[in-house]
């Protein structure tokens, strides 16, 4: 993972990018603060540029500290096979 980050004060933006099935599902994925691993729970329905706040995750400026703010991005995909749109037709009626 590729992860760029955006200063705004204290505080620290980013973007995750996630499945449409992984949004629709909720998952679990690793992420990197400016300071550790952690892992990212995306709950069940997460919509496309959803904002996540992630409290006192940001930079520490004279001992206070900012958020991370993480941008779920939902990835849909370009191609589908016939059974996935009859899959996605039946799931749609």
């Amino acid at each position: 993972m590729n992860q760029q980050y955006k200063r705004d004060g204290n505080n620290i933006h980013t973007s995750v990018k996630v499945s449409f099935v992984d949004a629709i599902k909720g998952c679990k994925m690793p992420l990197k603060t400016l300071t550790k691993s952690i892992v990212l729970t995306i709950p069940s329905g997460t919509q496309p540029d959803t904002i996540m706040r992630l409290k006192n995750q940001g930079l520490s400026v004279n001992g206070k500290f900012g958020d991370l703010f993480v941008t779920i991005k939902v990835q849909i995909p370009t191609v589908l096979t016939e059974k996935q749109k009859q899959l996605l037709d039946e799931w749609d009626k």
